[in-house]
C-alpha cells in the first residue's frame, strides 16, 4: 500500500473522507476529487496530518471534462494510479411517483450513474500503465432492493452493480479489479445533522438493521481497503455493509 495511489471522488466528506484517511495511514498517495474547492482543501489538511501525499481537485464526476483533467492531474503528480474509489454520489428526495421529475431523473443518474461510469472509462487506462489496479464502486443496499418513495436513487445504484459486473469481465485478465461496496445506512456527518433533530426517525432507521444501529462511515472504509488490497481472488462482486439488513 506503500506509495500506491487511489483516486476518490466525493474524498472531501463522509465515506470519501474516511476512506482517504484510511489509505493515507498506510503509506498512499491520495487524489480526491469534489465540487467544493474549500471543503478539498480542508479535509486536504486532515489526510495530510498523517504524513500521507495528498492532492485535491475540484470537479463534477458528471462533467467528462472535469473527470479527465482530475485523472491526468493525479498521474502527472504521482506517476501511478493504483486504486480508484468512485464515491460521489447524490440521494432523491422521497416523494410519491407521480410527484417526481423530469429534472431529478437526470440529476441523480447524472451522478450516480454516468458519473461512475466516466471514472471508469477513464481510470482504466491509467490503470493499465500501472501495471494493474483496483477499482470499487459506492453503490448501497438500495442496489439490491426495492426502496419505496426513492425509485430513481435505487435504480442508479442497481445499475452501478450492473457496471461493475460488466467491466470487471472485461478487464480481469489485464490484473484490474472492479467491486462495489453496498453500504446501508452510514452515521455521515449530513445524517447525524437530520437525525439529530428528529430522535423517533433515528430510531426507527437504527431498528431496520439487525446489528441494531447505523454503519460508521470508517467501517465502509475498512471494506473499501479489504477489496483493493487484500481481496486478490474477488472481482464483479458486491460486499454489503449493511449490518444485515439485506439479510432478512
Amino acid at each position: 500500500m506503500k506509495d500506491k495511489t487511489i483516486f476518490i471522488t466525493g474524498g472531501n466528506d463522509g465515506i470519501g473522507l474516511a476512506t482517504a484517511l484510511l489509505f493515507s495511514q498506510h503509506g498512499a498517495n491520495v487524489a480526491i476529487m469534489g465540487r467544493r474547492a474549500e471543503k478539498n482543501e480542508h479535509a486536504k489538511v486532515q489526510i495530510e496530518s498523517y504524513s500521507g501525499k495528498c492532492i485535491c481537485l475540484t470537479g463534477d464526476v458528471s462533467k467528462e471534462d472535469d473527470i479527465k483533467n482530475a485523472l491526468a492531474q493525479t498521474f502527472k503528480i504521482f506517476g501511478s494510479l493504483h486504486y480508484a474509489f468512485n464515491n460521489a454520489g447524490v440521494e432523491q428526495l422521497p416523494k410519491p411517483l407521480t410527484d417526481q421529475t423530469e429534472a431529478e431523473y437526470y440529476e441523480v443518474f447524472d451522478v450516480n450513474v454516468k458519473g461512475v461510469w466516466l471514472c471508469m472509462k477513464h481510470e482504466v487506462p491509467y490503470m493499465l500503465k500501472s501495471g494493474g489496479g483496483c477499482i470499487v464502486n459506492n453503490s448501497s443496499a438500495s442496489g439490491l432492493t426495492g426502496m419505496r418513495m426513492i425509485p430513481l436513487y435505487s435504480a442508479t445504484k442497481h445499475a452501478v452493480i450492473g457496471l461493475t459486473k460488466s467491466i470487471a469481465l472485461e478487464y480481469a485478465k489485464q490484473n484490474i479489479r472492479i467491486n462495489a461496496v453496498c453500504p446501508g445506512a452510514i452515521a455521515t456527518p449530513a445524517y447525524k445533522q437530520f437525525m439529530g433533530r428528529d430522535p423517533a426517525m433515528k430510531a426507527a432507521v437504527e431498528s431496520c438493521f439487525p446489528i441494531g444501529r447505523v454503519g460508521l462511515c470508517e467501517e465502509v472504509a475498512t471494506a473499501v481497503l479489504y477489496l483493493c488490497r487484500d481481496a486478490t481472488f474477488t472481482t464483479g462482486a458486491s460486499l454489503m455493509v449493511d449490518g444485515g439488513r439485506t439479510a432478512q
